[in-house]
């Protein structure tokens, strides 16, 4: 069934955000007086055609579902002749200004894309919690601040905090770019402190949002999580001991036991070795011995029994509805294009440079995992994944590649400096690099899509 959602998720999208991009470039050569032949999403065997309008366009749905283009008249090969008295309306026979506007509306119309996702988004209430601090990370930078749990978040920067992880994309946005961030807090009896956060810190070859939030100390309120078990993995030495879901562990080797985090603790250090547990079932305590098998983390072995807590749901004190306006959905939704144009251009250039990780490059795989799950779990989430989708086509189409939009918008501000002439043999010599950038760049996509399958 997942794989089903992520097929018809990765469809969806594709479809949608090539058609939108292809759009752009079709619908401003025809303004600009340009004829267009084909409209294709897609390459390869048609699937669909359709043939229609004055101009006869041919409107196309191809077999392979891995981008689309637009045919005009007067571009590409030498062999289609264009009659003498269409000449004005072929492509290759416009100022470079108009010829510079069609390229650039493919990516221009990604962003606008992403805009109005995000204003649909911006005005559809939501449920978020307070932005208030829960167990504050001893070694995060508002630990090392004297930063205690239930200190109010008031603001970032300057920008007013309504709910928590408001600024979430701005903060991540601020460390890709090295600058320390002020944070306003209020503590729970009443008092208000500046503090200034350093991110000098934070390791960001394999950075991450969460590990961001985390290091700087910015933590939710979770609900306790008390030391009832849900559910017990069959198989796991936690079934083989006898433990069922319902049971409360009220201590361990003796060590009471008041909260997940004791269990978690005192399960984690001792792997492979066996433990005492009295448990609380149906109003009596019984004693049981289980044994938590090893598994590897980071810094170590840590033991595992197999058992997941009873979740309690938040209380209402701790929720808080959120709702834009449609004007102020519009600000949202250019201010959100804007952080996560910013941070893929930022990722892009720490890739090259090789301050962080090849790993953070995805491909047709991931995304089309990342759009099923989205698609399961809501018409938000998957408009959300549109829009941070169509943001990465718009600013990967942008970059000075020969074969990308950008590359040709960089052949045209050759050709404006140094004519005709030099930007044709520029772009000839070019266009074999480009190609050869994009089967890498396409195959370290692949590759560390199989990669993330695989582990």
């Amino acid at each position: 069934m997942d794989f089903l959602y992520s097929v018809i998720g990765f469809l969806i999208a594709i479809g949608v955000l090539v058609a939108v991009h292809e759009f752009g470039h079709f619908w401003v050569a025809r303004k600009l007086g340009v004829k267009v032949l084909r409209y294709s999403i897609g390459f390869g065997k048609p699937l669909w055609r359709k043939v229609s309008g004055e101009d006869q366009i041919e409107y196309v749905i191809a077999a392979i579902p891995l981008g689309g283009y637009v045919k005009m008249l007067g571009e590409g090969s030498a062999a289609d002749p264009v009659a003498p008295h269409e000449r004005h309306r072929a492509f290759d026979n416009q100022p470079i200004w108009k010829r510079t506007l069609i390229v650039a509306a493919g990516p221009g119309i990604n962003f606008l894309f992403a805009i109005v996702l995000f204003w649909i988004l911006g005005m559809a209430p939501k449920e978020a919690l307070v932005p208030v601090l829960g167990e504050v990370p001893v070694e995060s930078a508002l630990a090392a601040e004297g930063v205690q749990a239930g200190a109010t978040i008031v603001s970032v920067d300057g920008k007013p905090v309504e709910f928590f992880g408001q600024h979430d994309l701005y903060i991540f946005n601020q460390v890709l770019k090295g600058d320390d961030i002020a944070l306003q807090l209020e503590s729970i009896s009443g008092q208000r402190r500046d503090i200034v956060l350093p991110v000098d810190d934070i390791p960001i070859y394999n950075i991450n949002p969460r590990l961001v939030t985390w290091s700087l100390g910015l933590v939710p309120l979770r609900p306790p999580i008390t030391p009832i078990l849900n559910q017990v993995v069959a198989g796991s030495p936690a079934e083989l001991s006898g433990l069922q879901s319902g049971d409360r562990i009220v201590a361990i080797d003796g060590r009471p036991v008041s909260t997940w985090s004791d269990l978690v603790e005192l399960v984690s250090a001792a792997p492979n070795r066996s433990l005492n547990l009295r448990v609380e079932r149906e109003q009596r305590i019984i004693s049981l011995t289980a044994t938590p098998e090893a598994v590897e983390r980071e810094n170590g072995e840590a033991g595992r029994l197999g058992i997941s807590p009873v979740v309690e749901p938040y209380p209402d004190a701790d929720i808080v509805a959120s709702q834009r306006g449609p004007l102020q959905a519009v600000g949202y939704g250019i201010e959100q294009t804007w952080l996560m144009s910013s941070v893929t251009l930022r990722m892009l250039w720490k890739m090259v440079t090789l301050q962080v990780s090849h790993t953070n490059i995805s491909g047709p795989i991931t995304i089309a995992e990342v759009s099923g799950q989205a698609l399961q779990i809501g018409w938000d989430y998957y408009l959300y994944i549109l829009a941070v989708i169509s943001i990465s086509l718009g600013v990967m189409n942008l970059l000075p590649i020969p074969m990308l939009d950008g590359g040709h918008l960089l052949m045209y501000a050759v050709e404006l400096i140094a004519g005709p002439n030099a930007a044709e043999k520029a772009f000839a010599v070019g266009q074999q690099l480009g190609v050869l950038l994009l089967v890498c760049l396409m195959s370290l996509a692949f590759y560390n899509d199989i990669f993330r399958l695989l582990n």
